[in-house]
């Protein structure tokens, strides 16, 4: 079994393959192998976005991060820095090659191209120049980065990237395209080297994550007004229907928990056009109250607010060039100039379909007809167990997997994932 891709996705799926007494080919890239960018490119001030006792690499044991840290009680819900998972990823990885070093194997290196032949079935080519072939291969390529066609070197497209951001002087004037997750952990990256400057996040409704609650609440049932706008794909009286029920005293974050479960198959249900509703309408809402930031975090962003150094607005930036940008804010007719030495972009692949085809994995399938890109520009095609239509031997896990349930990112759908794609394939 061949698993492009080294992160969370792939050790999760080559840790469940192996306990079926598979054996595995783990291919990633040398710098974040097991770690993904994720959790190997980020500071100490980099915290997870989920509690430790729901980190665990394995389905069957959601609670072993929060274990290996040795955390008790009330600590175990703590947010720990990211760096901190990376390690336990990779203490996870050497314990699989411990116990399974004769069914697995490692290689640390670059995929620079991804080929479909007639046997075995699957050729991956290394820039170290070897070919590794297999009959079956699975896609666990997370949003890795791609070839940067930006001439602009004031644009950062890549902000991940290791030194993307190196070139930002401590009193330069930034503005970040996003307010999510990635903004936050590119604000808190620039205050780790010192920056100082002005910041301005720009999103169209200039939404901020919400904070996780203190202590944790459970999830709260979808109220039936609101789930059954949903099944209908009626996503404006959905958001309605969620505002009664806040209104009503329920937390937002309990229902987002409560609605996260049933979202894939909701999503499946959806027809395009409603599946675009809700990517335009509810998305932003969506994405503040589910990809939620712990207390610490929060406490620096309000902090970095009051000083005057970050500013979160809503609109539209129009261009950029010579320092400045052109934004249309929210509401507003005229376009505004601010100062803006770099942009940063933190909004992801979402509709970027010339991202995949770069990217030198998928370029070769891609061009060869044999994998798609989702309508959406969320993923690749698939079904609902992770399968390429018509093609056999080739699968997917993790970010890839968007177009086909949309809630295909964090730890506890992965390892669901992967839980769930290993018994397939050990099945077959």
């Amino acid at each position: 079994m061949l698993i492009a891709g080294a992160g969370f996705s792939g050790l999760a799926l080559a840790a469940q393959l192996l306990e079926h007494g598979e054996h595995v080919v783990l291919i990633g890239r040398a710098e974040h192998f097991a770690r993904g960018t994720a959790y190997g490119d980020a500071w100490r001030e980099h915290l997870l976005n989920v509690p430790a006792d729901r980190m665990g690499l394995r389905a069957g044991a959601p609670a072993a991060f929060a274990d290996w840290l040795g955390l008790r009680d009330d600590a175990r819900r703590q947010f720990r820095p990211r760096l901190e998972f990376g390690d336990y990823l990779a203490q996870e990885l050497d314990a699989l090659r411990a116990r399974h070093g004769d069914r697995l194997r490692c290689i640390p290196a670059n995929i620079t191209a991804i080929t479909r032949t007639a046997n075995p079935g699957w050729q991956v080519a290394l820039d170290s120049g070897e070919t590794v072939a297999s009959d079956r291969l699975v896609l666990a390529l997370g949003a890795a980065a791609t070839p940067d066609t930006q001439s602009n070197s004031a644009i950062i497209r890549q902000p991940w990237a290791r030194g993307a951001l190196s070139t930002i002087a401590a009193d330069s004037s930034v503005l970040i395209l996003g307010t999510g997750l990635t903004m936050i952990d590119m604000v808190l990256a620039l205050q780790v080297q010192g920056h100082r400057g002005p910041i301005t996040a720009l999103s169209r409704r200039g939404r901020l994550p919400l904070l996780h609650p203190q202590p944790p609440l459970p999830p709260t049932p979808p109220p039936t007004a609101l789930l059954g706008a949903l099944e209908r794909g009626d996503v404006r009286t959905a958001l309605r229907q969620f505002r009664v029920a806040v209104d009503g005293g329920s937390s937002p974050a309990s229902l987002a928990d409560g609605l996260r479960p049933l979202i894939p198959q909701l999503w499946r249900g959806w027809p395009l056009s409603a599946r675009r509703r809700f990517l335009r309408h509810l998305r932003p809402w969506w994405d503040s109250v589910r990809h939620r930031v712990a207390r610490e975090v929060f406490s620096t962003l309000k902090r970095l607010q009051g000083d005057g150094r970050l500013r979160i607005r809503a609109g539209h930036l129009i261009d950029h060039a010579a320092g400045h940008a052109h934004i249309r804010w929210r509401g507003e007719r005229d376009i505004a100039k601010i100062p803006a030495d770099f942009v940063i972009d933190a909004t992801g692949w979402d509709g970027e379909r010339s991202r995949y085809a770069a990217h030198p994995a998928l370029a070769a399938l891609i061009a060869d007809g044999i994998v798609r890109i989702d309508p959406l520009g969320l993923g690749l095609d698939c079904d609902s167990d992770g399968r390429i239509p018509g093609v056999d031997g080739l699968h997917l896990i993790g970010f890839l997997r968007r177009g086909e349930c949309w809630e295909s990112t964090a730890v506890p759908e992965l390892r669901a994932q992967a839980a769930a794609l290993a018994e397939r394939l050990a099945a077959y």
